[in-house]
């Protein structure tokens, strides 16, 4: 493939980044240029080479979620024309991954061969008080609010896989957790009070595919997907509304609203965190808002569907 640069987190899952990309090597028909691959050494490396690398083609990556989303936001670092996103997963999750169809090695060639994209929608997330902004994007989701990731440890991931270590993350933070106070603004309508959680999705599913946090969500639509969760009781939290979320029923719940919306601002006493796909960003006053259309990603074909379902 001409303009192609390689980006790949060795450390990816426990060292799987670096055994899949030589079996990506391996499987590849044309040999690949050196000169073309580079590998990360450290967090935030990836969004460096994203933003700085000297190619308008396509931009592979090898990694797990938190690397390909440092990459989409080195993409949109950069001045139009963008380069195109490739994916080899190797991470825990691979959910970005699972959006464009490809969910093994195999696929991810059979995409980059096809080298077929579509244009999807991104989250940009400004945090700042005004005076200092800093800009990120998201992929799946950007949260305010509650966070499991403080609690998450490399360990749990290697040991119980990404939705495991998410249910073990989940409930020690639960114990932890206390609500704030909220003030957000949906567009133009206004929302304040004692909140759990606040959600911003661009995708259905999420934690490894496992949690269908945005029912009816899609990638290319323009829109946010948004739950704001109140205050509730501890043993319908721990023992309700995180199960409820794996078949995107807790929207259902009175605690819960969900709606869309393409722009949200953020304040809250005292401030929280931001989780953007499982990645922590800082804390409020945030502001999430959609950014249609702006990433090409190359996909795999959409799995066929049996006739009977």
């Amino acid at each position: 493939m001409a303009q192609t640069h390689y980006i790949i987190n060795p450390a990816s899952n426990g060292g799987a980044g670096l055994r899949v990309w030589k079996a990506f090597q391996t499987a590849w028909a044309e040999p690949i240029d050196s000169s073309a691959i580079t590998f990360t050494e450290h967090p935030g490396q990836a969004r460096e080479i994203a933003a700085n690398i000297g190619t308008g083609g396509i931009l592979v990556v090898a990694g797990g979620d938190g690397t390909v989303g440092e990459v989409i936001s080195g993409i949109m670092d950069r001045p139009e024309p963008r380069p195109r996103l490739g994916i080899i997963p190797c991470g825990t999750g691979n959910d970005i991954a699972r959006c464009a169809h490809i969910q093994s090695l195999e696929a991810s060639i059979k995409a980059l061969q096809g080298g077929e994209s579509q244009a999807v929608d991104l989250i940009r997330i400004e945090r700042g008080d005004g005076k200092q902004t800093n800009v990120r994007h998201a992929f799946l989701f950007a949260n305010a609010g509650f966070s499991s990731i403080p609690m998450m440890k490399p360990w749990m991931k290697r040991f119980l896989g990404a939705t495991g270590a998410y249910y073990l993350a989940t409930l020690l933070q639960v114990i932890l957790f206390r609500p704030r106070f909220m003030e957000i603004r949906i567009d133009e309508v206004d929302y304040s009070g004692p909140t759990f959680l606040l959600i911003a999705s661009n995708a259905e599913y999420a934690a490894g595919g496992s949690m269908r946090i945005a029912p009816g969500a899609r990638i290319d639509d323009g829109e946010l997907n948004i739950s704001i969760i109140q205050p509730l009781p501890l043993l319908k939290l721990a023992a309700k509304l995180f199960a409820s979320m794996a078949d995107g029923s807790y929207i259902n719940e009175p605690e819960v609203s969900y709606l869309t919306g393409q722009r949200i601002e953020i304040r809250c006493t005292p401030s929280v965190v931001l989780d953007l796909d499982g990645e922590l960003f800082g804390t409020t006053p945030a502001t999430f808002s959609v950014a249609p259309l702006a990433l090409d990603l190359i996909h795999a074909p959409a799995p066929k569907l049996d006739a009977a379902e």
